[in-house]
């Protein structure tokens, strides 16, 4: 009996822990027009505080998310056509705000649900407010002249069109086969570039660049792996911290790795770039949450030109001193 009552005692307990730490947590959405007409556009704000402990295990629920070539997702009677989002380090912990673009087209009264996340397994769901919005349809006028069909028009013959098919294909055949063997060609050229290239020690700048374009190459944000993409663009940076700087950016946090380079007077202008990299990192591993593809070419846009602006000065080129020889003095 003692020992059924220590386990309800810790199991209480337990719960008491997540339940305080839900209270951490808080979520808070608005949208910028209630009013609005059919076909207009307006934007839904969501601010999501969650405290450091509570990173690794908070879950967002029901949040809108763009696939990667969609134009639009349904959203409890809006479409939402764009959406953004952006992390930022606090005090406390760590800050997700995300704006949606909607867009509606059915007149009436619309609710869109809370926001929901949950902090942990066990604790208690927190929710937004419920956001109202109120559409008015469009007037539509009626069409006074009707106009008749136009005539049929013949369409201008060019000189291409009397060429037969057989030889477009046999054209085509040719042109395929030239690309293909120019393609091995520079295959070939440059694996004995990068057999080379690998034979001796690669400074840490050009390394940096030998990566980044490799991980264009693979197109892994582009195939849905936006977690591995990161992360790869994120271990390019920091390793290439250590070797540029001497900074110990793969033990640091990524607010730790930012006041290190704003305290480096050769980093301090290119803060910034990082700053933005490591925060949609930061938002995709941890939120879960599928960045927009525009967001992934910014990230790697703003990786390569943190790379390129802190790429090392040519070293002077040592001049030769030039051995003149004095011409000989007669004596008298």
């Amino acid at each position: 009996m003692k020992s059924h009552l220590k386990y309800f005692i810790s199991a209480a307990f337990g719960l008491s822990c997540i339940v305080g730490q839900a209270q951490q947590v808080s979520v808070k959405a608005a949208v910028d027009s209630i009013d609005l007409v059919m076909g207009d556009r307006a934007h839904i704000t969501v601010c999501v505080d969650v405290p450091s402990q509570l990173e690794s295990s908070v879950q967002l629920v029901d949040f809108p998310v763009l696939t990667p070539g969609a134009e639009y997702i349904p959203f409890h009677g809006v479409d939402v056509v764009a959406s953004d989002s952006t992390t930022t380090r606090t005090e406390t912990g760590v800050r997700y705000n995300f704006d949606f673009t909607i867009q509606a087209f059915d007149p009436g009264t619309i609710s869109i649900p809370p926001f929901a996340v949950v902090p942990a397994q066990g604790a208690d769901t927190v929710k937004s407010s419920v956001i109202a919005l109120k559409v008015a349809p469009v007037d539509v006028d009626s069409l006074e002249t009707i106009h008749p069909m136009a005539s049929i028009a013949n369409p201008a013959v060019k000189w291409y069109d009397y060429l037969p098919d057989w030889l477009l294909w046999a054209l085509l055949a040719i042109v395929l086969i030239a690309a293909g063997v120019a393609a091995f060609i520079l295959l070939k050229k440059r694996k004995i570039a990068i057999e080379e290239i690998k034979s001796a020690p690669v400074p840490p700048y050009d390394l940096a660049k030998l990566r980044l374009e490799k991980l264009r190459s693979r197109n892994l944000a582009e195939s849905g792996h936006e977690k591995e993409y990161y992360t790869e663009l994120v271990d390019i940076l920091r390793q290439y911290l250590q070797g540029r700087f001497g900074i110990n950016a793969m033990e640091m946090t990524s607010s730790q790795i930012v006041r290190a380079l704003r305290s480096n007077p050769e980093t301090r202008m290119t803060a910034d770039e990082m700053r933005g990299v490591l925060s949609v990192a930061d938002f995709v591993k941890f939120a879960k949450v599928r960045p927009l593809p525009d967001d992934n070419v910014k990230a790697f846009n703003r990786a390569t030109n943190f790379v390129d602006s802190t790429k090392p000065a040519p070293e002077p080129e040592v001049e030769s001193a030039s051995t003149d020889k004095s011409p000989d003095k007669t004596s008298k």
